[in-house]
């Protein structure tokens, strides 16, 4: 699988680290086309909870999960419902982007898993399991 890893992603990974439960954070299991999406969620989610924790950050089922809660400890409901509709809606945006390029894209099924892949990148993975366009910058 592609990932946002310190090789093509090193600022927004340190951005990202304090808020990592784990102390091993080094990977967001999605690909180079949704890192926009990852940043703009970081931010408005450091934003509203500065103490924001996350206990992963990936493509699940074709769309961006954000595992996150407010803080470690004592969030009220109102809050986590606030952390749910931030993170709902990247989820969303992430339906109609391809996470390998970042182009317009749509969920697909066909293959062994769901991915979000826009029709070129889709083409690609009937030969390779990597993108053969690149990321738009």
């Amino acid at each position: 699988m592609w990932v946002l890893d310190p090789g093509n992603s090193s600022e927004l990974l340190d951005r990202l680290r304090p808020h990592a439960l784990s102390p091993d954070f080094e990977v967001v299991w999605c690909g180079e086309g949704w890192r926009a999406l990852v940043s703009e969620c970081h931010h408005e989610l450091a934003a509203s909870f500065p103490d924001y924790r996350f206990y992963a950050i990936k493509q699940k089922w074709g769309a961006l999960a954000y595992q996150v809660r407010p803080r470690t400890v004592g969030a009220s409901a109102e809050e986590l419902a606030m952390v749910h509709a931030i993170t709902e809606r990247y989820a969303q945006r992430s339906r109609r982007i391809c996470e390998w390029c970042g182009r317009p894209g749509s969920l697909l099924s066909d293959g062994p898993e769901r991915m979000t892949l826009c029709s070129l990148c889709s083409e690609g993975l009937k030969s390779t399991k990597y993108p053969h366009q690149r990321p738009v910058p």
